[in-house]
Parts: structure tokens; sequence; C-alpha cells
């Protein structure tokens, strides 16, 4: 007995350490809204959506015009260059010169056909080094250039198609993955809430069994209970001082869990409060899986991946057939051996060039590429079919256990209550000498997994209520959509502004 106890104070001697920590009761909501403020998790969403911000403003800057310059400044050359004579015979002969070259030109993209159109100016300069030093000058004051693709595969025209639908797809996943974090944290919370239920129990059972182990001394004194129910009880004693061990090494881990996901270091102890059962909410399937086909991201990569599938399809038949490439540049240039000269008397300056690529046999490369293309687009196709399935289903699923949980709480709530009724009364007869130890036994196990399950069945009433909001992206207690707080114009004005103004940037 002496031994037990000084186990039991072993247990307890580590308690004054938790007065150095920083104690701080914490709900569910709460924490909910510091993972979505500070848990790496929410820094991760966040800089995925900036990176597809980002995306989404360079391919919209690739249908705007640009302004380059280019410039070679200077250019050394010290060589031999072949000269054919009148005579049409060959001669080697000495270049030495020193030329530099400027040219600024805005350009723009044509995304229907691939071609891209550019006004251009340029000034060339070329030194000669040899004997009789002279310096020329080349001046093309504007001229105007068009290259197009023909049967070419068009990047730019398929990006006009898929790049819209991926912005919003990427704007749709920064929610969804918000609401991961809320799932995850509901799941890290009443990991750490059950775990402390079950320290509580293993601190209550043992304090009962060691009273109930004292009472069953005096009555095998009296000759009223057996040598094997006196036994019988001793074991549960030291078997709940063995509870209490497993159950507080439990509570740190998951403490440690959560704590670190929520951002707080070791020095804070967070202790969970029991919320209610989350909020009730009728619900239909059909209106449901209206607002997810509508709210959730899964619908837009659907209609992404299928354009995917055209995509390759469409970039394989290109490459097979002949492909044209026509380019014309119109302009007016001069040369003259001072710079403003250089510029009068300009003569008219015409490019007009027609390449062509023809494959002749290539031994059904091209044709394979094709036919790889059209099975891709099948498979594709097929694990869409499948996914949509599995998708309405996960649904489906969802709003039936969503139904089900307002009965399921209160006959777990109901339980919980009668077990602990049901445990006192046991525990006051066994007083009383009318019970057996078996008895004790079950009610005690009885109100221990009740007391469980009732947590239990209140963390899975918040996991599906967030599971719902997660695939509707609707708030169905308030009645509004979350996507919402994402309104497009107003907020990709406000998301530069405090982008542009955040100290990360400006690092």
């Amino acid at each position: 007995m002496n031994k037990i106890l000084l186990i039991i104070g072993a247990i307890f001697s580590n308690i004054p350490l938790y007065a150095q920590k920083i104690v701080q009761n914490i709900s569910l909501q709460k924490a909910i809204e510091l993972a979505k403020q500070q848990s790496i998790e929410a820094m991760e969403a966040k800089n995925s959506l900036y990176i597809s911000y980002w995306n989404f403003r360079n391919y919209k800057a690739s249908l705007l015009p640009n302004v380059e310059m280019l410039g070679t400044l200077p250019n050394f050359n010290s060589s031999y260059n072949r000269y054919q004579n009148p005579d049409g015979d060959y001669q080697y002969i000495s270049n030495r010169s020193i030329s530099e070259n400027l040219s600024i030109s805005i350009n723009q993209n044509i995304p229907l056909t691939g071609g891209k159109i550019s006004i251009k100016s340029e000034l060339e300069r070329l030194d000669g080094l040899g004997d009789n030093k002279t310096t020329n000058y080349l001046s093309i004051p504007a001229s105007f250039t068009y290259s197009q693709p023909i049967f070419t595969y068009n990047s730019l025209k398929w990006d006009m198609k898929i790049e819209p639908i991926k912005n919003i797809e990427n704007q749709k996943q920064y929610l969804v993955n918000i609401e991961d974090i809320c799932i995850k944290v509901i799941q890290y919370y009443f990991n750490l809430l059950l775990s402390k239920t079950n320290m509580d129990i293993a601190i209550k059972n043992n304090k009962n069994s060691e009273e109930l182990y004292k009472i069953a001394l005096k009555k095998r004194e009296m000759g009223l209970i057996s040598e094997n129910e006196l036994q019988q009880l001793r074991y549960n004693f030291i078997n709940s001082s063995a509870s209490i061990i497993e159950s507080k090494q439990d509570y740190e881990q998951k403490m440690f869990k959560l704590r670190t996901f929520l951002g707080f270091n070791d020095k804070v102890e967070l202790i969970p409060e029991v919320p209610p059962n989350a909020p009730i909410i009728d619900i239909h399937y059909n209106d449901v899986l209206s607002i997810a086909k509508t709210n959730n991201p899964f619908s837009d990569a659907i209609k992404r991946r299928l354009i995917d599938t055209d995509k390759i399809v469409a970039q394989a038949r290109s490459e097979r057939g002949p492909q044209l490439d026509a380019f014309l540049s119109l302009g007016y240039s001069g040369n003259d051996k001072t710079l403003p000269k250089s510029y009068r008397n300009l003569q008219n300056r015409q490019i007009i060039s027609l390449g062509v690529r023809v494959p002749i046999q290539d031994w059904g490369r091209s044709k394979g590429k094709v036919i790889i293309a059209k099975y891709q687009k099948q498979t594709e196709e097929g694990r869409i079919k499948r996914d949509i399935q599995d998708f309405e289903e996960n649904i489906k699923v969802l709003v039936d256990q969503i139904q089900a949980q307002n009965g399921l709480m209160e006959i777990y709530r109901l339980a919980d209550s009668i077990a602990q009724n049901r445990y006192k009364i046991a525990f006051e007869t066994f007083k009383m000498g009318k019970i057996s130890v078996l008895d004790i036994n079950a009610a005690q196990l009885e109100v221990d997994n009740s007391a469980r399950s009732y947590i239990n069945q209140i963390y899975v009433s918040w996991l599906c209520h967030y599971q719902l909001r997660q695939v509707t992206l609707f708030d169905f207690v308030n009645r509004k959509n979350i996507i919402n707080t994402l309104e497009k114009t107003e907020w990709t004005e406000k998301f530069l502004q405090n982008l542009l103004n955040s100290e990360e940037i400006k690092k």
C-alpha cells in the first residue's frame, strides 16, 4: 500500500513544473482562428496564392505590348575574310573593325494567330581600323515587322483558354486549403481534448480504486468478500496508477502537436475546453451537390484538364504536318559616313521570306505522337469520369453523416449521463456490499467509454461541419458563400496593394 502511494506521489511530483509555464485556456474557435493566422500551413497557403497570382499577372503581361532595347557595345573584329575578285579568283583579306549596334522595339504577340508584330528603330556604326580609317553609319529609323507561323502549335491561344480557369481554380483552392487547416486543427484539438479526458479519467479512477481497495480491506477482515475479489481491487488500483503515467505521457505528446501547429513555444500549456456540438443545419444532397459544383475548384480543375487533353492532341497534330514561317519587314534605311546624313535620302527597305518545314520520313514517330496523345486524352477522360463519381459519392456520404449527427449527439449525451449515474449508484452500492467486484468494474468501464464516446461524437460533428464547408466553400450557418471573401476585382486590388506594401517584398 505504501509503495503504491509512493508511486502516485512520484507521478504528481512534476506538477509544480507546470507553474513555470504560461497556462492558457483555449476554445475550439480560438484555436481555429490562431491556426488560420499563424500556422505554417497558413503561410504556405498564402505563398501558394501569391505564386498563382503572379503567374497569372505574367500571363496577362504576355498579352500586352512590351518595349525592349538591344545592343552590342562594342563588337571588335580582327580576322581574315574570303573575298572574290572580278576574275573569279578568291583571296583572303584582313578585316579589322569595331562596330556598335543599338535598337529599340515595341513588340506585340497576336494570341489568335500565334504571330508577332514589331515596330523597331535601329542604328549601327562601323569603324574600320586599317590603314585608311573609316567610319560608316547604317540607320533604320522605322521598320514594321510581322512574323507568322502557319500550321504550327499556338501555345498562347491555348494559354488564353487555360490560364483564366487556372486563376479562378487557384483562388478557390486557397480557400479550400484554409478550410483544410481548420480540419487539421480540429483533429489536433480533439486529440488533445480526448487525451485530457483520458488523463482525468485515469486520475479519477485511481482515486476511486484507492477508496474501493481500502473498503475491500475492511470487508475482507470481516469476511464479507473473498481473497480473489480483494486482489482484483488491488490489481485495479495498481493498473490505475500505470494509466495515469501513460495518459500523462500521451497528453504531453498531443499538447506538443497542437502547440506546434498553432505556433506556440514550449513555455505555453494549452488547456482545451469542451466545445458544444457543431451547429445544427438542414441540408439536402441535391442542394449541397449544386453548391459544390459551383464553388469547389474541382469543377474548374475538370474544365482545365479537359482543355489540357485537347491541347496535347493539337500539339501532336501540328508537329506531324508541314509548317510554314512567314516573315515580312517594311521600312526605310540609310547610310553615310556621318550620323546626321545617314538619316537623309532614305531608301525603301523590304524583306519578305517564307520558311518551309515538311517532314518526309520519320518512320512513324510523329504519327505515334498523335496516337499517344489520343490515348492519353481517352485515359484522362476516364479518370475525370471516375473522379466526378467519387466527388459526388463523397458528398452523398458526408451529407448522410451530417444528417445523422443530431440524433447521434443526443444518444451519446444521454448515454453518458446514464453511465455516470449508474456508476455513482454502483459505487455506493458496493460500499454497502450489495454488488460484486465484477459489477463495479463493469460500471466503471461503461462510464469511461461513454465519456470518451461523447467527446468523440462532438469531434465528429465539428469534423463533418468543416468538411462540408471545405467541399462547398459555403457557410451554411450564415447562409453565404465563402468564395465571396475573394471577390475578383476588389480582392485583386487589395491583394496587390497589401503584397507590394509587405515587408517580405521590400526585403
